[in-house]
């Protein structure tokens, strides 16, 4: 194989992706997450059913990460939508996920709810 050949083999997976949608998300303090609330946001609780029953931010919908795959396509593309879930790794991969779909819109909140509740915001119990 030549050189000219080889450097075109090695490209193809970059010129491939460079093709996919392009998504998005930013990582987000929980103070912009409740502030986003009073504006409408779609909130997301990416844990499991018995973590949300233990306390939820209060409009959240609960969709577990381990379903993303089932889910992703319900979540709108034209409303900000903000993840959560314990301490934000499993959001984070949602929202990868989610951006590598073509979502622009997103937002992970760090520290996930134990941020929140150190930052002293409420939670629906």
């Amino acid at each position: 194989m030549t050189r000219r050949a080889l450097l075109g083999f090695l490209a193809l997976p970059l010129l491939l992706a460079a093709c996919g949608p392009k998504g998005s998300y930013k990582d987000v303090p929980p103070e912009e997450l409740y502030r986003a609330l009073a504006l409408g946001a779609v909130v997301v609780d990416v844990r499991t059913p018995g973590e949300f029953a233990q306390g939820h931010v209060p409009g959240a919908i609960n969709l577990p990460v381990e379903e993303v795959a089932r889910w992703a396509d319900q979540i709108p593309k034209d409303k900000p939508v903000y993840l959560y879930c314990h301490s934000g790794n499993r959001s984070r991969r949602a929202a990868e996920y989610l951006a590598r779909k073509g979502y622009t819109n997103l937002y992970n909140v760090v520290g996930g709810v134990l941020a929140i509740e150190r930052a002293g915001y409420p939670l629906v119990r």
